[in-house]
């Protein structure tokens, strides 16, 4: 099943009218990874995104939009808490371990979403 950044992928890729092979070739990988990211069988390479952002020339709002899909499309998300407050490192491992009701989410969310917001 197509993650939300394989979506993403392929509608620049189509869009730019290029063909799996010319942005395998213009990522530096392969058309079989190219298809098994943009299908969800593989995991986003940590540098993937960037090149897409360089090779592709994306505008600000398509920078935020693929990156905000990467943080969708994984399964697993490694945060490095070493320089986070307390406080952070709480509320972080809490959400990881499933430990907050969903009311307490619902507010979390809007707090996220407000924030958001005044960018």
């Amino acid at each position: 099943m197509a993650t939300e950044f394989g979506k993403i992928l392929r509608i620049i890729r189509i869009n730019s009218g290029d063909t799996a092979k010319t942005m395998a070739d213009k990522l530096g990988i392969s058309v079989p990874y190219l298809n098994a990211i943009e299908n969800g069988r593989r995991d986003i390479p940590s540098d993937l995104t960037d090149k897409v952002i360089n090779v592709y020339a994306l505008s600000e709002k398509d920078q935020k939009n693929i990156k905000e899909a990467v943080v969708t499309s994984k399964d697993k998300v490694k945060i490095d808490l070493t320089e986070l407050a307390e406080k952070k490192r709480r509320v972080i491992l809490a959400l990881a371990q499933d430990e907050i009701d969903d009311d307490v989410m619902e507010e979390i969310c809007k707090m996220v979403n407000a924030k958001k917001g005044d960018k």
